[in-house]
C-alpha cells in the first residue's frame, strides 16, 4: 500500500510539473544579465527563460533580452518590466528597443513603434506620468492606447508625454502652417510632428498662415492622407511673428529637437487627443551591460 500511495505521488508530481509547463506556454526569448535580477519574484543569476507574461525585475546591473521574434530590449538597472510575445509594458525605469518593427514598448497608456526594423527606441519614465522616449536610430511612432498617433519622433530627437486623464474626448492643441490639398485643410504640428485634416469655418483664408489650433477629435472620420486624424476646430488663432518664423525656419517637429520640458509655452508644446507633447533632451543610450554584481558564495 505504501508503495502505491509513493508511486501515486510521484505521479502526480509529474502531472503538476507538466501542467505547469504547459502553463507557461513556449519560451519566446531569453534574459542575460551580469549580476542577478529577479524573474516574477524569484532572484534568478545570468540568465533566464522568458514566457509570455514574465515580469522581470533588474538590480545593480541592467539585462539584456533577445526575443525569439528577432527584437532586442534592454531594461536599465532598478527597472521592471512585463514581458510579451507582441511588447514590453514598462512599469518602472527605463527601457531600450532594437530591430523588428513589428515589436513594441508600452509605457502608461502611450505604446512606442520602430517605423523601420532597424530603428532603436530608448523609453524613460521620468514621472508619475511622464513618460520620455528617444529615437536613437530611425524614426519612432507613438500612439495611445486607442491607436491615435500622438507623435512622430525623428532620429536623433527626444519628446516628453504627461498622458492626462480625459483621453481622447480632450481638446487638441497644435501649432503649424495651414496646407490646402485638394480642398482638404492640413497642418503638422511643429512639436510633435503629426499631420491632421482640420475641419470648420474660415479654413480657406488662413491657408499659408502659421496658427495655433483647438479642437477635438473626429473619432471614425477618414483623414486625407498623409493626415492621421481629423480635428474639428473649435478655436483658431494665427501664430506670433516670433512663432511663425520659427516654424517657416526649422520645419515641422524641430521644438523637439534638445529642447528643455520644463517651462514649456503654448506654442512648443502639442496636444495630441489628450496628451500633452513637449521637447526634451536627447537621451544617452542604455548600457546593454550594467555594473557586474558577484554572486554570493554558498556556504
Amino acid at each position: 500500500m505504501r508503495r502505491l500511495t509513493t508511486e501515486a505521488s510521484i505521479t502526480l508530481i509529474v502531472v503538476g510539473c507538466l501542467m505547469t509547463i504547459q502553463a507557461a506556454g513556449p519560451a519566446i526569448g531569453v534574459v542575460v544579465t551580469r549580476g542577478s535580477f529577479r524573474i516574477d519574484n524569484s532572484t534568478v543569476w545570468g540568465n533566464g527563460t522568458l514566457f509570455d507574461g514574465t515580469t522581470i525585475e533588474t538590480g545593480q546591473a541592467s539585462s539584456d533580452l533577445k526575443m525569439s521574434c528577432g527584437a532586442r530590449l534592454a531594461l536599465a538597472a532598478e527597472s521592471r518590466g512585463t514581458v510579451y510575445r507582441d511588447r514590453l509594458v514598462l512599469e518602472r525605469g527605463a527601457g531600450q528597443l532594437t530591430g523588428d518593427g513589428a515589436y513594441r514598448m508600452e509605457a502608461r497608456s502611450l505604446r512606442i513603434l520602430a517605423v523601420t526594423p532597424e530603428a532603436s527606441a530608448q523609453v524613460v519614465l521620468t514621472g508619475p506620468d511622464r513618460v520620455q522616449v528617444a529615437a536613437l536610430l530611425g524614426p519612432l511612432r507613438v500612439t495611445n492606447d486607442a491607436g491615435v498617433v500622438v507623435a512622430n519622433i525623428a532620429a536623433g530627437k527626444a519628446l516628453e508625454f504627461e498622458p492626462q486623464a480625459a483621453g481622447a474626448g480632450a481638446p487638441s492643441q497644435l501649432v503649424g502652417t495651414l496646407e490646402r490639398r485638394d480642398d482638404h485643410f492640413l497642418l503638422t504640428d511643429r512639436t510633435a510632428a503629426v499631420t491632421v485634416e482640420l475641419q470648420g469655418p474660415g479654413l480657406a483664408r488662413e491657408v499659408g498662415q502659421c496658427i495655433e489650433v483647438t479642437g477635438t477629435l473626429a473619432a471614425g472620420a477618414q483623414a486625407f492622407s498623409p493626415a492621421t486624424q481629423v480635428i474639428r476646430v473649435t478655436q483658431m488663432k494665427r501664430c506670433s511673428k516670433e512663432t511663425a518664423a520659427a516654424v517657416a525656419g526649422a520645419g515641422p517637429g524641430a521644438a523637439a529637437a534638445g529642447a528643455g520640458a520644463a517651462g514649456m509655452t503654448a506654442t512648443t508644446k502639442a496636444i495630441i487627443v489628450g496628451v500633452v507633447v513637449a521637447g526634451a533632451a536627447t537621451g544617452t543610450a542604455i548600457a546593454l551591460t550594467g555594473e557586474e554584481e558577484k554572486k554570493p558564495l554558498s556556504p
